[in-house]
């Protein structure tokens, strides 16, 4: 078999393990849906789970697959959600329409602020990104007249198929698997995934080779900002409306939490992260308003323990347990 006819064979043979994954996934969705049509809060529930997974997710194509650490993505997420609710409420254009125009908004304010940040490295393009994102929050503070300031956007309606509660939720829960896939298919197990590892290892060999440095970052930060745009969209159906704190400074640390506590070297550490934030917030945060104290420490104790992430750490543990029962079964 000839190098080209094994790559396409490897492709194909990739390309139907992401359809089938895709379409498991689905029924899963659908099933899900019949199951707690409803229950309101398990929905409810899911629904953030879900839009916190896409936007960790997207954030960790910068930190953990291109060595990027962006403070910046709490703005985005904030351009996505406020895109949405702006077309909605004062354009009155559809939810779909509506969420297929944040992403893209999304990704041209990401081109921008990439395009800009790129051009320092380390400390000094984290810090940048930071500013660009309290600049945004302080646009979305200020013009009142267009953005509502502290009282956000509300208002808005769904609906047709999409106005039920379950309906609502369906579409999420599609919406994100189709991400997540495309995410997984494109970005990462692909020839781009690959040299955006290799750039994250080492930029000077990457660039020795002939592999444009800057403008893979800039191409990986504008994906990365596209999907965003969607989770902040998303976000914003969710919830009813966009408010200024969609794109605070906190909330660019929390996919920065999911993926670090998840393990940013791995597609499904933020997930994991995503779904540990979420159990914190609302079940802790029962017994005591000081939640973000047990999340702080939880960040503390695998940085220091389990660097790599608790993916990392179960994935060592398994392979232990995996080599002791194979030794004693052969002994």
């Amino acid at each position: 078999m000839t190098e080209t006819r094994f790559r396409e064979h490897m492709a194909s043979g990739m390309g139907r393990s992401y359809s089938l994954w895709l379409l498991a996934l689905i029924i899963a969705a659908i099933l899900l849906t019949y199951l707690f049509h409803s229950n309101i809060f398990v929905l409810s529930l899911i629904q953030e789970l879900a839009v916190m997974i896409l936007f960790a997710t997207a954030y960790n194509l910068m930190l953990g697959f291109s060595g990027l650490l962006s403070f910046g993505h709490g703005g985005l997420f904030g351009i996505g959600a406020y895109t949405l609710a702006l077309l909605m409420v004062k354009v009155k254009l559809s939810a779909l329409w509506a969420l297929m125009a944040a992403p893209l908004l999304t990704s041209i304010a990401a081109w921008g602020m990439g395009w800009l940040c790129l051009r320092l490295t380390g400390v000094y393009f984290a810090f940048l990104t930071l500013a660009f994102s309290q600049l945004i929050w302080a646009v979305i503070w200020k013009w009142r007249s267009l953005t509502g300031g502290d009282d956000g956007i509300i208002g808005i309606e769904l609906s047709g198929a999409i106005g039920s509660s379950a309906g609502l939720f369906l579409l999420i829960l599609i919406v994100v698997i189709v991400c997540a896939v495309l995410i997984k298919m494109l970005l990462i197990d692909s020839q781009f995934g690959f040299a955006l590892r290799l750039i994250r290892e080492n930029p000077r060999r990457a660039k020795a080779i002939g592999i444009n440095v800057r403008g893979y970052q800039l191409l990986v930060f504008c994906a990365s900002g596209f999907f965003t745009g969607i989770a902040g969209a998303l976000y914003a159906l969710h919830s009813g409306g966009a408010f200024v704190e969609y794109a605070s400074v906190a909330k660019s640390f929390e996919p920065i939490w999911c993926s670090l506590v998840g393990g940013i070297y791995t597609f499904v550490g933020p997930i994991v992260g995503a779904a540990l934030m979420l159990g914190l917030d609302h079940f802790i945060s029962r017994f005591t308003e000081s939640w973000a104290l047990f999340a702080g420490a939880v960040l503390i104790i695998v940085v220091l323990f389990a660097p790599e992430g608790i993916v990392r750490l179960a994935e060592c543990f398994y392979r232990r347990l995996f080599r002791r029962v194979g030794v004693e079964k052969w002994a």
